[in-house]
């Protein structure tokens, strides 16, 4: 038996400097409170930032929240907050050791897959690269998608959505791209265009006003309406245009898009800045 031992004098643990407590924290959120003893508030942390996290990225694309301002809002919240977690990370924590630090790092790569995976699932950000949703939509915007959208209701006309062009069945269009066009067409209507106006079950389309203009030519290679300038639109299938009307490779050129193909509704403009805004 030590002299130390038997004195009852307990040995200190050994511990790291400070600022690992910090970077812990930064890896996984209150981690360094936890591993310095104070393990209900680490998990109170963890907790509470993490479901702020979620609460702006499942908010971002949603269009009844007005513009971005929800959204900046949560997120300057959760940004103070983990500066102040931060702060109070800045603690002595015990050493780990190699087997430690291999399973911090594992949980940390782990948790981090997921804050990777969950934001392009809820609202991916897609950026624009032509002008065929001109002026709705300029070249180089940036955009939320509300994958959510359709979950429980179907597309309706005006909704600008994001589609995948994997699923059309096109000879010479581009694949694994991702489109933003604007409903037009709805399941099982008639479509004609006659005098650079388009027309839904013989009447003229006056919603919404983007759609109601007379730019509506007729492509050297339309594929969707033929020669006689009407066409109905498939069961489960959607015919898409762009704003530009002039200017878009859209339903008139490779017909209706399938329901499977759409990703979401395109419902906010985050970059540029000067831009951002709600998509109509």
């Amino acid at each position: 038996m030590g002299s130390t031992e038997a004195a009852g004098i307990i040995a200190p643990v050994p511990t790291h400097r400070r600022w690992v407590g910090v970077l812990v924290s930064l890896l996984i959120a209150g981690a360094g409170i936890f591993l310095a003893g104070n393990r209900k508030a680490g998990l109170r942390w963890f907790v509470g930032l993490t479901l702020l996290s979620c609460a702006a990225i499942a908010l971002a694309p949603l269009p009844a929240i007005p513009g971005l301002v929800a959204f900046g809002a949560l997120a300057a919240i959760t940004l103070v907050l983990t500066l102040w977690m931060l702060v109070l990370s800045y603690k002595p924590v015990p050493r780990l050791g190699i087997q430690g630090w291999l399973l911090f790092l594992v949980l940390a790569g782990m948790l981090g897959a997921l804050e990777t995976l969950l934001p392009n699932w809820v609202c991916p950000g897609f950026k624009v690269p032509t002008g065929s949703m001109e002026p709705t939509i300029q070249p180089g915007d940036r955009l939320f998608v509300q994958t959510s959208a359709y979950w429980f209701n179907a597309p309706s006309r005006g909704d600008v959505v994001v589609f995948r062009t994997d699923a059309l069945d096109a000879p010479g269009l581009p694949k694994d791209q991702f489109w933003a066009k604007r409903i037009a067409g709805l399941p099982g209507e008639a479509l004609e265009i006659t005098n650079g106006c388009l027309l839904i079950n013989g009447q003229l389309l006056q919603r919404p006003p983007v759609l109601a203009g007379h730019n509506f030519s007729m492509p050297a290679a339309a594929f969707a309406l033929g020669n006689t300038n009407a066409w109905v639109v498939p069961a489960d299938s959607f015919f898409i245009v762009g704003d530009n009307a002039t200017n878009s490779l859209d339903s008139r050129h490779f017909g209706a898009i399938p329901r499977r193909s759409i990703i979401g509704r395109a419902t906010k403009i985050y970059w540029p800045l000067v831009r951002a805004g709600d998509i109509r």
